[in-house]
């Protein structure tokens, strides 16, 4: 593809309201108690008409994280925390994306949160990445790293998609979990599996009213190091499909 079919495709995106501000943000109420999307799930009080017109509301944390930058023997990882807002669900992805650049590796973390969704959703992606965010807003041209540009373009199609950019390391929650993901794909060179990845989810709240991430960077380093010690192969990627009352974002 070439970079001015890419750039109108960015165009029209955008035309179309995929814009900051085009989905209303999404915090995170005090008393939300979230589960992993293989656990308990939590049924939304208010009503949907029909399956068929029901849109998820998801937010989305991606963050990638990259060992030797630019050298032969990089080692990229992405970490993903995925919130549906509308069933409390939770699902977490730490991924191995090779020897890529951190750029590369930042705009694949969002690429593939998106590609994870099996219906029509409203997101919100955020990030730290201004290279990514400004980019997908149509600040920068996509110069570089093209067809990476034109693969996230296409993966925003069939959703409603807003940007919003975060400072890295700011007290962001989950920004800060979907970080220590990146960092742990990057450190092993593949995917946390899905058993452990259920478990990290498991430790995300201590209550009902605190994220507990000093528990979840202690059960992931334990994690790593297992990995390290055993240097086990990579296990299969978790499957997310939902049961309850409403349909899960990330199942079809």
């Amino acid at each position: 593809m070439s970079r001015s079919s890419i750039s109108s495709e960015v165009g029209r995106f955008c035309e179309l309201g995929h814009s900051v501000g085009a989905v209303p943000q999404c915090p995170i109420e005090k008393n939300e108690r979230w589960t992993m999307s293989v656990t308990k799930l939590v049924e939304n009080k208010s009503a949907i008409e029909t399956a068929a017109e029901y849109a998820p509301l998801v937010t989305i944390y991606a963050e990638a994280s990259c060992i030797r930058n630019g050298s032969i023997d990089a080692s990229a990882g992405c970490g993903v925390v995925m919130l549906d807002h509308n069933r409390l669900e939770v699902k977490l992805v730490s991924k191995y994306l090779g020897q890529i650049t951190n750029q590369q590796a930042e705009i694949l973390a969002c690429t593939y949160a998106l590609e994870q969704l099996r219906r029509y959703c409203r997101i919100e992606i955020v990030s730290d990445s201004r290279y990514v965010i400004d980019t997908m807003m149509g600040r920068n041209h996509m110069r570089a790293n093209r067809s990476f540009w034109s693969r996230l373009v296409k993966a925003c199609y069939g959703h409603h998609v807003s940007w919003r950019w975060v400072k890295g390391h700011s007290g962001v929650q989950f920004q800060e979990v979907a970080d220590r993901l990146a960092r742990a794909a990057a450190r092993i060179c593949c995917d946390v599996s899905a058993d452990d990845i259920e478990q990290l989810g498991g430790l995300l709240y201590h209550g009902s009213d605190r994220l507990d991430i000093r528990e979840f960077e202690m059960k992931l380093e334990m994690i790593l190091a297992q990995y390290e010690s055993s240097h086990r192969s990579f296990a299969p990627a978790a499957n997310f499909d939902g049961i309850g009352t409403l349909p899960s974002a990330f199942s079809a």
